[in-house]
This record gives C-alpha cells, structure tokens and sequence, in this order.
C-alpha cells in the first residue's frame, strides 16, 4: 500500500492550491480603488499597474488658474495621452458584472475614458463620454457592465484596465478616475405574473453609501451585459439609478431617475402573446433633488403612448400610472423617458428628472385592469348569471 496519506495530502494541496487560484473578487471596492495610498515612489501607485503618464494628483491641487477636480477622498489618478492603470482581478468565467468608478475631465470637454476587461483572448471594453457633466461637483460617478471572459489559463483571472485614449496638446491633462468598485450581477426572478424583469430596479450596480450623487448608467444598447439587469440605457445620455439614502424613492432601496428628456431612454422587451391585451403600470415620483417642475415621463407599451404628468396629491411623494396595450408581437417594447429637460432649482446647473419605479406588465383578464385582476370577468359573469 505504501503512504496513501502522502498521496491525499498531495491531492489536498493541489485542491487547495486550484480553489485559491480561482477566488473571485468580493463585491466592494478594489485594491486602493479610491487611489489614497500613498505610493512608495514616483510613477507606482499601489495596487495598480501603470503604463504611461498617470499622476496622482491631490485634493486643492491646482494647475495653473484651475482647481483640479478630486471626486472623493483626498486623492485621485490622472491619466496623461494614451496612459492607463489596470488592475488583476480573480472573476467566474461567462458571468455579468458591474464595474462603478468616479470620473472626471480637466482640460478638454471632448475627454472620453475607455473601460474595459481584458481575458486570455477576449477583450470587452466601452467609451465613456466625459464631455456631458450631470451637476455643478465637476464628476459624475458612472459604472459599466460585462461578462466576464475566460482568464490565463482559465484560471479565472483578468485586468480591469481604465485607459485615455485621447491625445492632448497638453501632455499633463486626460481624465480623473476616482472611487473603483465592482459587483457580481444576477438576473433576479420575475415576481408572479409580473412580465417585467427587474421591474422593483434592486439589482444594479455597487453605490458607496457617502455618495450622494448617485450612479449614471451610460448607454449599454451594444453591450452583452447591463448593470441594470434586464434593462438597457437606449440612448446618447445616461440615466441615474438612485438609492433611498440620498434619494426619495416609490419603493424599496432603489429606482431609475430619467435625465436628458429623449436622449435618456430606458427600456426592456417582455415576453408577450400576440393580439392579448396587457396592462403598463408603474410608480412616477419626485427624488428630493430639488429638480424644477414640471415633470413628466412618457411611457411607451408596443404601439401606445402615454404622456404621465407627475402631479401627487397631499404629501405624497410618487403616484402610479397605468397604460392598456395590445401585443402585436411575441416580444414588446417598455420604454421609459423625461418629457422635459429638468435641472435642479438650487444652481440651475445639475441635471435631473423623474423617478420611475416598481413597473410592471400584467395579463389584462377582462376590461376591469391588470393582472392583479386576473379572473375578475369571471365573478362578475358569475354574478349575472345567478341573478338572471
């Protein structure tokens, strides 16, 4: 027989060995993701790679008459022409996350940041467009969605990398990156009856909870992942997924508020059965931003269109909505926009916009509503026929 407690031991430590490799990344900030550590010498920044020129630059810091914008914290990274950092990553091969960061321009309003994941063979990787800046703070927090791909070796492992791909005539200035995080997305279940995935918007991307400004989600109309599951952003402009902390929201931790009037679409395809009749209901509200009235959202269902003026009675803070629709298709379109272009009456300046919340897409059973009425015809043809 010889050692058979060498050979297990073997086995364990090969075990051991392999589940270590392949440990994913918790959800929560990265490695020194908000950049505050300071380095031991120049051009190294902790728990970073660099390539290029990338500066840390400092809060109050300035250059020439201008302050340099530091999102959070006391430090963030500066990426000069053609620079980057990138980070190593343990991630589950094939599955969605979500990658939130701060962001910011300084010398040019044309900057753009690109994001992207980089695998054995497989490179994902998106534009962020920093021209537009959502508020008077000078950044916007925004974050970008993924499948992971497969790492070296399959071992699971892959760079997060966050690049300026501009070239300025001034080598110094290119994008500020701040505050980096990343989560594991799951599609979460349809509740009965609802149509709607994600329709309550729980599941998104991390929110640090001292961020007040919420989190923009960019147009994700190419991208096999969303960081909002089950919805895409349509449009040139972002929406911002807000949270109770900082935000009044119709129900539970989170919600959508619609910036941008058209260029802020929000929508998703349901699973419907053509010439059946269905129900768009759906919370419209106020988020506590000071965001100038009026407010309105249009809603669309397959062929119809409704204009949803925001108009709560008493305190309230959100009323519903709902629009009857009849399928076309096996797939309709829900779609969600701003009538207006809103901004907040305290500067004038920060966009912002209603609050859509809890939607939902319900069988219409009989002419009395939605699918919370599901069988309602039949009391009702019940009732008639015992009285006649």
């Amino acid at each position: 027989m010889g050692r058979p407690w060498i050979f297990f031991f073997s086995v364990y430590l090969f075990v051991s060995a392999l589940a270590q490799a392949i440990v994913e990344v918790e959800d929560g900030p990265l490695t020194n993701g908000g950049f505050e550590v300071v380095p031991p010498n120049e051009g190294a920044i902790p728990g970073w790679d660099v390539k290029g020129t990338v500066e840390l630059i400092e809060l109050g810091q300035k250059q020439g008459g201008m302050i340099l914008v530091v999102p959070e914290g006391r430090r963030a990274a500066r990426l000069g022409n053609d620079a980057g950092v990138s980070q190593a990553v343990a991630l589950e091969e094939g599955s969605s996350y979500s990658v939130t960061f701060s962001a910011a321009r300084t010398c040019a309003q044309l900057e753009s940041l690109n994001v992207s994941v980089l695998g054995e063979v497989e490179t994902a990787s998106q534009s962020v467009d920093l021209q537009t800046v959502y508020n008077v703070e000078g950044w916007d927090a925004y974050t970008w969605a993924f499948v992971a791909p497969a790492g070296k070796g399959g071992s699971g492992g892959v760079r997060v990398a966050f690049g300026n791909p501009g070239m300025e005539d001034d080598p110094t200035c290119g994008p500020v990156i701040d505050s980096v995080a990343i989560k594991k997305l799951f599609t979460p279940d349809r509740p009965k009856e609802n149509l709607v995935v994600n329709g309550d918007f729980e599941e998104g991307p991390w929110m640090f909870q001292n961020a007040s400004l919420g989190v923009l989600l960019p147009t994700n109309l190419f991208s096999e992942a969303s960081s909002l599951p089950g919805w895409t952003v349509e449009s040139n402009r972002a929406v911002r997924y807000v949270d109770s902390y900082h935000y009044s929201v119709p129900g539970g931790k989170r919600a959508v508020e619609l910036l941008s009037g058209k260029e802020g679409i929000l929508s998703q395809m349901v699973e419907t059965t053509p010439q059946k009749q269905y129900s768009l209901t759906f919370s419209v509200g106020a988020a506590g931003d000071s965001c100038q009235e009026p407010m309105a959202v249009m809603a669309f269902a397959g062929d119809r269109a409704e204009n949803v003026h925001y108009a709560p009675m008493g305190n309230m803070t959100h009323q519903t909505a709902n629009l009857t629709f009849t399928a076309r298709a096996e797939r309709t379109r829900v779609a969600f926009y701003s009538v207006y272009y809103n901004t907040r009456s305290d500067d004038r300046s920060s966009l912002c916009g209603p609050v859509v919340d809890d939607v939902g897409v319900w069988v219409v059973s009989g002419c009395y509503g939605g699918g919370r009425w599901r069988g309602l015809w039949w009391v009702v043809f019940v009732m008639v026929w015992v009285v006649l």
